[in-house]
């Protein structure tokens, strides 16, 4: 695995943001209660909150657009699922408004989001997650 050590308060806040988003995909709370929630249980934590503001306010400002784009990428059928799972959609959507918003490289938001779907997925979901995020950001 690389060094993230420098790179670990945006390493962090991209975990961080992969929770909060799965508490956001229920509904029971509203982007703000859980915005701030993390904020003050995560205070100890290394994290760009700055980083992790942006993403998640825009990811759930543009919440059902980023999701119709997952959903219409996705080539569900060459890896036999029926549909993408809540975690999974997550990293996806979180990767897409990180290409939108900091322009980070392609490289960098697929290994980020293997790594993720490695640490909170299914167990084959890195797979899923790198064909169809390749696929994604080489037609924007």
């Amino acid at each position: 695995m690389k060094n993230l050590s420098k790179h670990k308060d945006k390493v962090n806040a991209r975990e961080l943001l992969v929770q909060a988003l799965y508490e956001y995909s229920f509904g029971h709370n509203d982007a703000k209660t859980i915005e701030d929630s993390f904020r003050k249980d995560f205070t100890k934590t290394k994290v760009d909150y700055i980083f992790f503001r942006n993403i998640f306010g825009h990811i759930t400002s543009n919440f059902d657009k980023l999701k119709n784009l997952v959903h219409q990428s996705a080539e569900l059928e060459l890896f036999g699922i029926k549909n993408i799972e809540t975690m999974e959609e997550n990293i996806l959507l979180l990767s897409l408004a990180e290409s939108e918003l900091e322009n980070t490289h392609k490289n960098i938001l697929i290994d980020e989001a293997v790594r993720l779907s490695k640490k909170f997925g299914a167990d084959n979901s890195y797979k899923f997650i790198n064909a169809t995020l390749e696929k994604i950001l080489k037609s924007n």
